[in-house]
């Protein structure tokens, strides 16, 4: 039996307008069916007059059509103005499949730059 972790990249170098989001439709899904622990890696770029962070938020869904309509985790980033931020988070692996979305908080300042990776363990 073997353990495995991958780094893929599930969203790819979008932008969160102020007061918006990423959407479900810009992130790949992750299938967690074998997955005993996952990781979720984000980063961005926060404007220089940035006041209000982010929110990573998780979907869950058991056919990967239908997204639940409140996320099933959610992640607080702190803004850092001016800055590439970096931040690393462990979920539950208990959905079948997720996608993520990341929540501008800031009512004036977009977002760029932002990556999402899934990190599952996974057992072979």
């Amino acid at each position: 039996m073997a353990i495995t972790k991958t780094s893929t990249k599930i969203i790819d170098n979008k932008s969160a307008a102020a007061d918006d989001s990423t959407s479900l439709s810009d992130c790949v899904s992750v299938d967690l069916t074998t997955a005993i622990q996952m990781a979720i890696d984000v980063e961005m770029i926060f404007n220089a007059s940035a006041t209000y962070g982010a929110m990573v938020e998780v979907y869950a869904s058991d056919d990967d059509t239908n997204w639940d309509t409140n996320p099933f985790e959610q992640f607080p980033v702190a803004v850092t103005p001016g800055a590439t931020i970096r931040e690393h988070f462990v979920m539950i692996p208990a959905p079948k499949y997720i996608r993520v979305k990341v929540v501008n908080l800031d009512p004036t300042y977009s977002i760029t730059a932002i990556n999402v990776y899934s990190i599952p363990q996974v057992v072979s």
